[in-house]
């Protein structure tokens, strides 16, 4: 009898020790913020603590390149101090001001970058934005950003909330609809360039065509036009012959509209 109390003493506290073994320690951020004593250290830390992203405008290429399923080919570069202030508004009123807090708080990445350059050797990114399943790359923070023209900051305005949502697909915080996907070609390497307008494709050809880069080039050309000049552009009779980009059109903008509470054609129509 002493003999088998003696065992269940024996046991119990080897479980207890298992059970305190299994309790996790708390693990600490990779990054420490603030990175720097300017003004807008405040402002990168206040939005850290709001949405639980490192917003970092010092950093490794491996902190750009590598993410758990693939490594990026290209680099970026650290941002010029002297414009991080101007690339946060940017953060702020393209980004922050427009979409809902909630959804913000379910998708913004664990990091954004701010880059004064993405690009291989010299060849500058031609958007400037660069994205990953748990990374943002923003690569306009240098002087570059200020020279742009209205027109020009609405082109990056497209590009941004592209680059945004394609990183939203990657972590399934968004998806495809299947009406839009119903709208979609049988094969789209088989669609010639000269007809992709006519199969209700706006992305420029490129041999990776295919449903999410259709997807994503909608809003880009949404958040950077306004309705009237969609209306007489892409979504006209002239180039839109068979009617497929307004269909298109109608199920992105519901779709934002009905799931996550986004207006992508109130955001494009913004000056």
């Amino acid at each position: 009898m002493r003999l088998y109390y003696l065992v269940l003493v024996l046991l119990a506290g080897i479980a207890c020790n298992k059970e305190a073994a299994l309790t996790p320690e708390p693990i600490p951020p990779v990054y420490t913020l603030p990175q720097g004593n300017h003004d807008y250290d405040d402002t990168i830390v206040a939005w850290y603590k709001k949405y639980n992203t490192f917003i970092l405008y010092k950093f490794t290429q491996l902190d750009y390149a590598y993410n758990y399923y693939d490594k990026k080919p290209d680099s970026a570069f650290n941002a010029n101090p002297a414009y991080v202030a101007s690339t946060l508004r940017f953060i702020r009123e393209e980004l922050l001001e427009v979409y809902p807090e909630a959804f913000l708080k379910t998708t913004l990445p664990y990091k954004i970058l701010l880059a004064s350059y993405i690009g291989s050797g010299t060849t500058r990114s031609a958007t400037g934005f660069s994205a990953s399943s748990n990374m943002l790359a923003i690569g306009w923070a240098d002087s570059t950003l200020a020279q742009k023209t209205p027109a020009q900051r609405k082109q990056l305005r497209g590009w941004l909330h592209r680059a945004y949502m394609e990183r939203t697909f990657r972590t399934d915080n968004t998806i495809i609809p299947d009406a839009f996907k119903a709208l979609a070609p049988p094969a789209y390497g088989q669609v010639l360039p000269a007809k992709l307008l006519e199969e209700g494709i706006v992305e420029p050809y490129t041999n990776a065509l295919n449903v999410a880069t259709d997807f994503l080039a909608y809003i880009e050309v949404i958040t950077s036009h306004t309705k009237e000049e969609l209306e007489a552009g892409v979504l006209s009779s002239r180039v839109d012959v068979k009617g497929l980009i307004r269909k298109k059109y109608d199920v992105v903008i519901a779709t934002f509209l009905n799931k996550y509470q986004i207006d992508l054609q109130a955001i494009g129509n913004r000056p």
